[in-house]
């Protein structure tokens, strides 16, 4: 099954909360820090990223997370190829 990577530059997050509520299942909007965050568990963190490695069933939901994002600071990565699925270059 295809794999893909999810980058988010959270240092960079204004708190429209947009991600959560267009995928709630994977994003959580911390009210104090007032910006997202992944809800993963296996997402690598540091203070200013978020890495996150999914399964083709949740694409379209990942993809409509980083379209919503008014930032644009979620992009989508397939593994085996390298391939930016999101934003197209």
């Amino acid at each position: 099954m295809t794999k893909y990577k999810l980058l988010y530059r959270k240092k960079e997050c204004i708190g429209a909360g947009a991600c959560e509520a267009a995928f709630p299942e994977a994003w959580f909007f911390d009210q104090e820090t007032s910006i997202a965050t992944l809800k993963s568990s296996s997402a690598k963190k540091t203070a200013e990223s978020e890495e996150l490695i999914f399964e083709a069933e949740d694409l379209e939901k990942h993809l409509e997370a980083a379209q919503v994002c008014p930032v644009q600071i979620i992009e989508i990565i397939e593994l085996a190829t390298g391939k930016k699925i999101y934003p197209r270059s």
